[in-house]
C-alpha cells in the first residue's frame, strides 16, 4: 500500500467535515493556540476511551450483543451513556489529573471537551485531536485499555506517523491541508517551519506507567485485544494494524 493511501486512512476524516464543523473547529483551535511559547515542553495529550473501549466490549459480552444498536435495543437508549461513556469520562479525567501531579505537566483530556450542542461528528472530534497532538503535545500518554478504543488506536498511529517523519518539509501541503497543522503557514520562514517539524518528530509516546511505546509494543497490545475479542466472538479489525506494519517496513 502506498504511503499516501495509508496516510489517507487516518486523515480522511478532515475531508468529511461540513463547513459549519470547519468553522467551529477553527474557533476551538484558536482557543488552544492562545497558549504561546514552548508548548510541547509543557503540554501532554492523553488517549482515553470515550464512546468505546474495553468497557463497551465487556457489556457486549454480558448482554450477548455485537453492536451498539443491538445493545440499545435490548437495554434502552441510556445504556451507552450510563454504562460506557459516563464512567469512561470520569476515569479519563481522573487519570489526566493524576498525570498532571506526577509529571508536573498540563495534560489535555479529550473527554472534557463536549460539542454535542454543536452536533459535531466523530470525524470533527478526531480532526481536532489530530491537530492538537501535532501542534502542541510533546508527550502522548496512553491510558490502560487504549488498544480497545478505535479512536485510541487511530491517535497512536498518528503519533507514530509523526515519529517516523512521514510529514517532511517536502510535504508541507499535507501538514497544512490534510493534517490541518496551521502553524505551517505561508508566513513562516523555512527555518521556522523546520524547527516546528523537528519538534513534531520528537513526540514521545508512553503508557500509563511511563514506559515508552514503539511500533512493536503498540502492535502487540492491538493483537492481544483482537485475540481477546475474537475469543469472545466479538467484532475485531486488523486494518489499521496491518497498515501500520506495511508503512513501517516501507519507511525503514
Amino acid at each position: 500500500m502506498a504511503k499516501q493511501e495509508i496516510l489517507t486512512e487516518i486523515t480522511k476524516v478532515y475531508e468529511n467535515l461540513t463547513e459549519e464543523e470547519l468553522t467551529n473547529l477553527g474557533i476551538v483551535l484558536g482557543a488552544y493556540r492562545s497558549f504561546r511559547g514552548n508548548r510541547r515542553n509543557h503540554i501532554g495529550y492523553v488517549s482515553m476511551p470515550i464512546t468505546s473501549g474495553k468497557r463497551l466490549y465487556d457489556i457486549f459480552s454480558k448482554e450477548q450483543v455485537q453492536t451498539v444498536d443491538e445493545l440499545i435495543a435490548k437495554c434502552g437508549k441510556d445504556i451507552l451513556w450510563e454504562m460506557v461513556m459516563k464512567p469512561n469520562i470520569q476515569e479519563g479525567v481522573a487519570f489526566a489529573d493524576s498525570l498532571g501531579k506526577r509529571d508536573n505537566l498540563l495534560f489535555i483530556a479529550p473527554s472534557v471537551f463536549e460539542a454535542k450542542r454543536w452536533r459535531w461528528s466523530q470525524d470533527a472530534y478526531m480532526s481536532l485531536w489530530y491537530r492538537v497532538i501535532g501542534e502542541m503535545a510533546g508527550k502522548h500518554v496512553l491510558m490502560d485499555g487504549w488498544e480497545y478504543s478505535n479512536g485510541g488506536v487511530d491517535e497512536v498511529l498518528f503519533s507514530l506517523f509523526l515519529q517516523w517523519r512521514i510529514i517532511r518539509a517536502s510535504t508541507t501541503k499535507n501538514a497544512s491541508e490534510i493534517f490541518g497543522l496551521k502553524n505551517f503557514s505561508p508566513e513562516m520562514s523555512f527555518d521556522e517551519s523546520s524547527k516546528e517539524l523537528d519538534a513534531m518528530w520528537k513526540i514521545v509516546i508512553v503508557d500509563s506507567a511511563g514506559n515508552e511505546i514503539r511500533l512493536d509494543s503498540a502492535l502487540e497490545k492491538c493483537v492481544e485485544a483482537a485475540k481477546d475479542l475474537k475469543a469472545r466472538g466479538l467484532p475485531h479489525d486488523f486494518e489499521l494494524r496491518n497498515s501500520a506494519i506495511g508503512l513501517f517496513h516501507s519507511h525503514t
